[in-house]
Parts: structure tokens; C-alpha cells; sequence
């Protein structure tokens, strides 16, 4: 697996040698608005000998100069970025992975910093924590991308329900395609795979296409697939990351933003990212119409639990513990038909009062009846931006179900993720 499969699988998932969006230029102007913060005429010129330098395919070069630029500019996500860009190229996972997390404590919402997040992670062993960063940022990540890592990270199974709606859809390319036939490969359907992987493979080289996947679907170590897919060769000593270079609290949009109030109550929140503290972002109550929900998806075979959260970056601010609550609500008109005893529950939203949670789960089973068969669940959260109040469904018989369930609240217009139970209690229902 020496040799890069990039130029023959149809993957996505890296470009090392482009530069995030938004990047500046040689010919940025002074003040002029980048994706750099800070001194751009004196730091740019270093972000941008590094990207040359990466193009060139020289990391070591490239580590050194995007280095020197974040030491000028700490507080700049984008030379952040590059700084964790210029480290996986060199094959320093572990110093990518510091670095790209130091990014998106700046500014959350890259989303191919928080794909490049989650494959450094998967090179490293930690699965875990990967699929719980795809599944917390799903709503940023580009869906061909999210289920192929889905399938790195093992869990190929949610990866073919990803990549199989993103096939089937007006447009789907080639890319998407062939990253559903790799996925298969990985379930270790390989008549599917091959089937697939033949609407755009000609015949003559499909036995080699297959034969390569063989040879992925069975590595030897964690990092085998990402560098077999990047063509990124693994260093074989990462020193990390300078010490001098670690993200300080005040260098985080966090810190630096204002405090805000807690939005609105709304019908539910968008997936969360990996932050030091929850980033709420509520959208507008659905229709009063009900819409139907399609019959229960049948559960496939259990998945292994998500593993914790990533750990927080050196420096940042502990994210605060969670408390159950009780908060009643109208006793639903269906009684709970699902008692499964997975930790795995639906994330419905996150809203500012107790109140508001009563509310907002009428306005969702008003539209959404099949979840009156699920047990409501409710977490108080207490963080820097004040008091958030979490609702959820638990009742699954393992984490497939309920990625299953989510899946097919989104595609009818809903919105929600999966997680393990963090402190949430069951709902004291009140009689009407």
C-alpha cells in the first residue's frame, strides 16, 4: 500500500497541496478581509511560502514556515490550519491533530479542517473520537466526504446509509459513486461494491480497482487506509507540536466574542462542534402541518458505542459538567413502545428554559407522532453562555437504530444528532 490511491479511487477527502477556503494570497492588501487574521502584509508572505513549499511537496519546509507564521499570528485559524496541513503532509499525525483543533477552537465552522480533524484522528487509532466529530458536524461536512471517513473510522455500515441517499440524488458524480463501492468493500459486500464501482470504471482496470480495495479493506496498522488514500507517508518520530505554539484561551472566538443571550426557543439545534463549550444554533419552529414519517427502519446489527468527546486542546477551558433534570410534559397519546437499553440517544434541540423544552416537544410530536414512542429525555447544561436546557429520545437497541432514526427524521425535514447519554434523566410526564 506504498502507493497513493488518490489518483485511481475517486476519494475527496485531502487536497494537502490547496489551501483552505478563504486563504490569502500573495497579492493580499493590507487590511484586506482573508481568512488570516493579524498582520496579513508580514504574515501572509510566510502562509504563502509554506503553501508554495507544500505544493513542492517539501513539508519539512512547509512545517517550518507555517510554524514562524503562528507564532506571529497565534490567534489566526487559517495559519493554524495551514500549520496542521503542512504536519500531515510531513505524516506528523499527532502534531495535526493539535494543530487542526487549535483552528477550529479559533473558528468552528471549516469544514474541511474538521474533515482533516477527523482523518488525522482515524491515522492515529482513535476512531472513536472521529465518528463523534463527523457525527456532531455532519450538517458542515460535504456528505461524499463524511461517509467515506464514516467507513475509515469503522463503520461502514452507517457509511453505505450515508453514501447511498448522496448516490441516488440529482447530480451524484463519479466521486460518490466510488466512495459507496469502497464502502461496501469495507462491509465486505464486494459483489455490491463491484457493481457499483463498475458504473465508472472500465472494465479493464475494475479487477485492479477491486484488488486494491481487497488490500485496504485489511490494514495492519491504524494509518494504513488514510495514507494509502492521501499518499501521505507516516513519520516515523513526531516530536508534536512546539509548546510555545499552544492556543491560549484568549486567542479563541470564544473568549473573544461578547456574551450573547440564549436564543429563542426553536424545533431543534444544528450539530454541535468540537468546541470547548456547546455552539447552540437554533432554527425557526416547523410547520403547524404534520408530516408523515416513514415506517420503522429495521436495526442492523449492533455498533459499538461512540467513545467520549475529544479531549480539549492544551489551555482551554474545561467544558462544564452536565446535571439531570426533570422537567413535565403533557402525557403523550401513545405510550413509549421503545425500551432499548443503549446509552445512544437522539438530540431533538437545546433550548432556554424548561418551558421551552415542554413546548417545543409538542410542536415535534405534533409533526413527528412516531417519536411519542420514544422516551423524552432532558439535560440541564450550565455554561459560560448561561442555562441550556437539552431535549432527547433514548429507547434504541444499539447506536445503528438510533443513527437510523435520525436519518429518517432528517430526510423528512427534521433535524438532529446522535450522542451518548450525558446527564440526561427521563421526563416526568404530567396527566392532562
Amino acid at each position: 500500500m506504498n502507493q497513493p490511491l488518490r489518483t485511481t479511487s475517486a476519494v475527496s477527502l485531502v487536497i494537502l497541496s490547496s489551501m483552505i477556503a478563504g486563504c490569502a494570497t500573495p497579492q493580499a492588501r493590507v487590511g484586506s478581509a482573508t481568512h488570516f487574521g493579524g498582520k496579513v502584509d508580514m504574515d501572509v508572505g510566510l502562509a504563502t511560502r509554506a503553501l508554495s513549499a507544500l505544493n513542492s511537496n517539501n513539508a519539512p519546509l512547509a512545517i517550518q514556515l507555517a510554524e514562524r507564521a503562528v507564532a506571529k499570528s497565534p490567534n489566526d485559524a487559517g495559519f493554524r490550519a495551514l500549520l496542521g496541513n503542512a504536519y500531515f503532509a510531513g505524516g506528523r499525525f499527532a502534531s495535526a491533530e493539535a494543530a487542526f483543533r487549535d483552528s477550529l477552537a479559533i473558528d468552528p465552522t471549516q469544514s474541511q479542517v474538521i474533515l482533516k480533524l477527523a482523518l488525522v484522528q482515524i491515522a492515529q487509532g482513535k476512531n472513536g473520537e472521529a465518528v463523534t466529530l463527523l457525527s456532531d458536524n455532519d450538517n458542515l461536512v460535504d456528505p461524499a466526504d463524511y461517509g467515506l471517513a464514516l467507513a475509515l473510522a469503522g463503520r461502514p455500515a452507517d457509511a453505505v446509509s450515508v453514501l447511498e441517499s448522496v448516490a441516488r440524488a440529482p447530480g451524484a458524480d463519479a466521486r460518490v459513486r466510488q466512495n459507496l463501492a469502497l464502502a461496501y468493500a469495507f462491509t465486505g459486500d464486494w459483489t455490491e461494491a463491484r457493481t457499483v464501482a463498475a458504473q465508472d470504471v472500465p472494465a479493464d482496470q475494475l479487477d485492479g480497482r477491486i484488488h486494491q480495495w481487497m488490500q485496504l479493506a485489511k490494514p495492519t496498522h491504524a494509518f494504513d487506509q488514510v495514507a494509502a488514500l492521501t499518499g501521505v507517508v507516516p513519520a516515523t518520530v513526531d516530536p508534536g507540536q512546539p509548546v510555545k505554539l499552544a492556543l491560549r484561551k484568549s486567542d479563541t472566538r470564544q473568549a473573544q466574542a461578547a456574551p450573547v443571550q440564549v436564543p429563542a426557543p426553536a424545533f431543534a439545534e444544528a450539530a454541535p462542534v468540537p468546541a470547548p463549550q456547546p455552539q447552540i444554533a437554533e432554527v425557526a419552529p416547523p410547520p403547524a402541518d404534520p408530516a408523515r414519517v416513514p415506517a420503522e427502519v429495521a436495526e442492523a446489527s449492533p455498533a459499538p458505542a461512540f467513545a467520549p468527546a475529544p479531549a480539549v486542546a492544551v489551555n482551554e477551558p474545561v467544558v462544564p459538567q452536565l446535571a439531570s433534570i426533570t422537567v413535565k410534559l403533557p402525557v403523550a397519546r401513545n405510550a413509549i413502545l421503545h425500551r432499548g437499553k443503549s446509552n445512544a440517544v437522539v438530540q431533538l434541540g437545546a433550548y432556554s428554559s424548561r418551558e421551552r423544552v415542554a413546548a417545543a416537544w409538542e410542536q415535534i410530536t405534533k409533526r413527528y407522532p412516531k417519536l411519542r414512542a420514544y422516551a423524552p429525555m432532558t439535560a440541564r447544561f450550565d455554561g459560560p453562555k448561561g442555562t441550556v436546557y437539552r431535549l432527547a429520545i433514548k429507547g434504541f437497541s444499539s447506536q445503528q437504530e438510533a443513527v437510523a432514526r435520525c436519518s429518517v427524521l432528517k430526510g423528512n425535514g427534521g433535524a438532529c444528532f446522535v450522542r451518548n447519554v450525558a446527564g440526561d434523566a427521563p421526563i416526568q410526564l404530567a396527566s392532562r
